[in-house]
């Protein structure tokens, strides 16, 4: 459990980082900490929310599955948290389309909310992969 707290955790930065960034470099944010700061306010939430259980969800999923090769089983790995990652984003649209009183799921925000939630599900993957990698040595 504390390994997927770190990874969350990581993820949040990493990803918070990433997405002030792009907002630095086309100058919609003055500032790249203050808008890091923002991002990790919302996006650590997420990844404990959502990511924790999808991540155990998976995990629990594959080690039923016989994989022939380390390769099959990266990618199915790799597949199933991008799909994750759309399952968290359409959720958030939903939530956000309630909120807002009008419902628009083919929309240029959509699809950025989606794109966002591809880019952060492989973050938390890459960071476990990386915190798995560290643990076992």
């Amino acid at each position: 459990m504390w390994k997927k707290l770190l990874t969350a955790f990581l993820s949040a930065v990493i990803f918070s980082f990433l997405l002030s960034l792009i907002s630095y470099l086309t100058y919609t944010s003055d500032n790249l900490w203050v808008s890091m700061g923002y991002f990790i306010l919302y996006a650590a939430p997420v990844y404990v929310i959502g990511g924790i259980p999808l991540s155990y969800l998976i995990e629990s999923y594959l080690k039923k599955r016989n994989f022939s090769s380390q390769l099959a089983r990266h990618y199915s790995k790799y597949g199933l948290y991008i799909v994750a990652g759309v399952f968290v984003a359409i959720i958030y649209i939903v939530i956000v389309s309630i909120t807002d009183d009008r419902f628009v799921m083919l929309s240029q925000a959509s699809l950025t909310y989606i794109i966002g939630g591809i880019l952060a599900a492989l973050v938390y993957y890459y960071v476990s992969l990386l915190t798995d990698r560290n643990s076992s040595n």
